[in-house]
């Protein structure tokens, strides 16, 4: 999902690119979710400029006015096999089963989620040997820049990162209202909760990878902006955006980011210089 993403998306197609078999670029251009116009910024321009010598960028420009919708038409698209059954007119039978081809799964990212090159193997290995119907992966989230994580204790953040064809989002990054409402009843009896195990959800361990969320990154009025179009109505007000600024930060040291973080090509105020010691 990429609306007015034009400080991440390279970088973000910088990392997909060697890991994923297809990459979909779904945007709206110039509305938000509420179909007000939004001022386009260079996103879809760098999106179309972008090396892709193995045809695996789609750039998909559609009015959509709810993110599920628009993510579950990419999927359905993605899964309704339309070369089934033609005569080829142009590339070759072979070439076009490949890139009509299902895929295991479906890797869900908005452009300021980024994975670790370098842990997204490991990932996938748990991914294969669990199979389950979707997974979930927590998020270590960034306020101000890369260097300013907010700690694990002041918010909690892992959503539905590994979705199978066929398994269709509720309501933005949600799957179905039926687990929660599930978890809460086994809460309230005071029974041990398996209502992710029955829908078959898995949630991939910490140890084995998360992922890295920029969508705080910048100053006030980047902040605002980016709540002001976003999927979440209660996010769009200064109240919210005064208590994210408000949030104590940890420093992490840039040698301590993935590398496609520290390597990554970033307005100035993105990484930081290590804060120095005062001395007396």
């Amino acid at each position: 999902m990429a609306l007015n993403e034009e400080v991440f998306i390279e970088e973000q197609l910088k990392t997909l690119y060697p890991l994923c078999s297809g990459i979909s670029i779904l945007s709206q251009y110039d509305r938000d979710w509420y179909g007000k116009r939004v001022e386009p910024d260079s996103t879809i321009e760098r999106v179309l400029q972008y090396p892709d010598p193995a045809g695996k960028i789609h750039c998909v420009v559609r009015r959509w006015r709810d993110q599920a919708a628009a993510l579950n038409m990419e999927m359905e698209a993605l899964s309704s096999e339309p070369h089934e059954g033609i005569d080829s007119h142009g590339s070759s039978i072979e070439e076009i089963n490949n890139l009509h081809d299902t895929p295991d799964y479906f890797l869900i990212v908005d452009a300021d989620e980024f994975y670790d090159p370098d842990t997204f193997g490991d990932i996938l290995e748990y991914l294969a040997d669990r199979q389950p119907r979707a997974m979930r992966v927590k998020g270590l989230m960034y306020k101000g820049s890369w260097n300013r994580r907010v700690p694990e204790e002041e918010v909690e953040f892992c959503q539905f990162g590994f979705v199978r064809p066929g398994i269709l989002f509720e309501s933005v990054r949600q799957l179905t209202w039926n687990e929660h409402r599930l978890s809460k009843f086994l809460n309230i009896l005071r029974l041990p909760d398996f209502s992710s195990r029955l829908f078959g959800f898995v949630t991939c361990p910490e140890d084995v990878g998360v992922f890295h969320h920029g969508c705080w990154l910048g100053d006030r009025e980047r902040l605002a902006e980016k709540h002001r179009k976003s999927a979440h109505r209660w996010a769009d007000s200064d109240e919210y955006t005064e208590s994210i600024l408000e949030m104590p930060t940890e420093f992490i040291k840039t040698e301590e980011l993935p590398r496609n973080i520290r390597e990554g090509n970033w307005p100035e105020e993105f990484l930081e210089q290590e804060p120095s010691l005062e001395t007396e």
